[in-house]
């Protein structure tokens, strides 16, 4: 039987929605990557869909070291409170414009990999 030899194990990662769930998602991209896995595509709902952006974005490392750098206080400048119950208790439109900042102006078939959502 004929080896072949695999430098990298490739892998599609499906993300979940929940915000906590979300950071838990770096977690395991960073430790797939320390394993040796290729990622070659993500898809995700939610905060998973924001985690797998930013992946596809190459962007990931930027976003954990902004949030790992937020305090109690930090929080409170970036929820903007809508009295619109139709919408939820935060809009999070400084929240998206800080997103926007940090992804640029990308289109999702310009990725570096395969990203749905």
């Amino acid at each position: 039987m004929k080896e072949y030899k695999m430098d990298k194990k490739k892998v599609s990662l499906v993300l979940g929605s929940g915000g906590a769930r979300g950071y838990a998602h770096i977690g395991v991209i960073e430790e797939l990557e320390r394993s040796s896995y290729e990622i070659v595509s993500i898809s995700g709902s939610s905060m998973g869909a924001l985690i797998g952006a930013l992946y596809a974005c190459n962007k990931i490392d930027e976003f954990k070291e902004w949030v790992l750098g937020l305090n109690g206080m930090d929080l409170t400048t970036w929820l903007d409170i809508s009295w619109d119950n139709r919408s939820g208790i935060f809009r999070g439109i400084k929240l998206m414009e800080k997103l926007a900042t940090m992804i640029g102006d990308k289109n999702i078939e310009d990725l570096l990999i395969k990203y749905r959502v």
